[in-house]
């Protein structure tokens, strides 16, 4: 990087030729000094060089400069203008960087070119300019003869072995009561009383009684009748069974019905494959179902329930009379409603 104003770059070009010019012993045509403008100057900090040129009226002097002068790195040169100023006097700062050993240190000269009003070239130089460099220290450092040095290492902390230990403890301590505390609540989470279903049967009615209720029919809404009516079916026999149900195509759940159900019941599956066959052509097909088709695939889920309900057993009676009751088979609540041949169809009517 040069630091060259652009009258100076005229002076570079013409520097052999005008110093080949110049007479030995002839007055200067210019005299230049330079000057530190403020002492002294600590190690590392930026400071100004000023230049003041003295030339003939109408001539013109810039500095020539490189990237430094000696030990001292150049980081600008800018002409100086203030006011009242001579008419044969130039002025120009230079902004130096004092990256050198704390000391007396001097300047070298500072070249400068200088144009007459004729066009003929000159170049001077300033004499050598004197600099103190003072250490960034602070004034307590200098009983240390200015000596900088290294940082502190770090500093060892002497923990009592019991100290340590105790630590341990109270860690060992902290991670059991969490321990714990999370056997505890997952307990619980596992000990919380479920809510027994009901029988399937009775379920299955209830969902039915609630189906007729719902108008759907009266409103027009076939489709999502027997959706309704379906879902209904596949879950009893899912669970009267023990059959997978949710998420499954009508042929998978009567295969898996055939598998796992007596030969007496053979006559129930056929009519709940006829109520599933149907509601599957009235989700997936634009065939249109009249209400009373409807109303009978509803009487025959009914007819399903009946078939497939499982029977009652007599138990003695734990008391002294002769007595008995009917319960259901263990797992029962009590004796499920049945939907009679005249209770479906009334329930189907609605």
């Amino acid at each position: 990087m040069r630091f060259v104003f652009p009258v100076a770059a005229l002076f570079c070009l013409a520097a052999a030729s005008a110093a080949a010019a110049f007479q030995t012993g002839s007055e200067p045509a210019a005299v230049a000094v330079a000057e530190v403008v403020s002492e002294p100057v600590e190690v590392g900090d930026v400071f100004e060089l000023e230049v003041v040129v003295e030339h003939p009226e109408g001539a013109e002097a810039a500095p020539v400069v490189e990237e430094s002068l000696g030990d001292f790195r150049i980081l600008r040169a800018a002409p100086l203008e203030t006011d009242g100023d001579a008419p044969g006097e130039s002025r120009f700062r230079l902004r130096l960087g004092a990256f050198v050993l704390p000391g007396d240190h001097e300047i070298p000269p500072v070249p400068v070119g200088v144009r007459a009003a004729n066009g003929e070239l000159s170049l001077i130089e300033t004499p050598p300019a004197p600099v103190r460099v003072v250490s960034s220290l602070p004034p307590d450092s200098e009983a240390a003869q200015g000596d900088i040095h290294d940082i502190r290492g770090p500093f060892e902390l002497n923990v009592p072995p019991r100290w340590g230990t105790i630590g341990l403890l109270a860690l060992g301590v902290v991670v059991l009561l969490a321990a714990a505390w999370w056997l505890w609540r997952r307990r619980g989470a596992r000990e919380a009383p479920l809510t027994p279903l009901p029988p399937p049967a009775v379920e299955a009615e209830a969902a039915l009684a609630r189906l007729a209720g719902a108008g759907l029919l009266e409103r027009g809404d076939v489709v999502g009748y027997y959706e309704r009516l379906a879902g209904i079916m596949k879950r009893y026999a899912g669970r009267r069974f023990e059959t997978p149900w949710s998420e499954r195509t009508t042929r998978e759940i009567l295969r898996d019905l055939r598998l796992r159900t007596a030969i007496e019941h053979g006559e129930a599956l056929t009519l709940l494959a006829s109520i599933l066959g149907e509601a599957d052509l009235a989700k997936f097909s634009e065939r249109a179902f009249r209400p009373d088709a409807a109303q009978s695939r509803f009487r025959e889920a009914g007819v399903f329930l009946d078939r497939t309900r499982p029977p009652l057993t007599a138990e003695a009676d734990p008391g002294d009379g002769p007595e008995r009751n009917h319960s259901l088979p263990p797992g029962d609540s009590g004796p499920p409603a049945r939907l009679s041949g005249e209770t479906t169809r009334e329930v189907g009517a609605r």
